[in-house]
């Protein structure tokens, strides 16, 4: 017997299987010792603007293109609010500004958060 008809078997009786679908994607990764080291040191605006960055990640590349505009719709953060919160994950070396003011781009490090891809 393999494993599919294992899987069928068990259904058959009235049980649910877990049984990932590789269609499953676009999920971000937390790396928790690190998340868990600088959480203390950081606002909670900060964490919200890096969830909001990881939201704009492709996989196997670590950097986003969002405006400060698109970053300040998807978290409801005031524009003073989103500078900020870049400043001190620019400070704690989570993410890098590139580029200039109107073609803005963020390196995340992926130290912290990554763009999950099932095989």
């Amino acid at each position: 017997m393999n494993i599919t008809e294992a899987i069928q078997k068990v259904k058959d009786v009235g049980l649910n299987v877990y049984t990932p679908r590789t269609k499953d994607a676009g999920f971000v990764k937390l790396y928790l010792k690190p998340i868990m080291k600088i959480m203390p040191h950081l606002s909670g605006n900060a964490l919200k603007v890096l969830i909001t960055l990881s939201y704009g990640l492709q996989w196997n590349e670590s950097e986003v293109v969002l405006t400060r505009e698109e970053i300040e719709n998807l978290t409801g953060l005031s524009g003073h609010t989103v500078r900020a919160a870049l400043d001190e994950l620019e400070k704690k070396l989570v993410v890098k500004r590139l580029g200039p003011n109107v073609r803005r781009s963020y390196a995340v490090s992926d130290c912290y958060v990554k763009l999950g891809k099932n095989k």
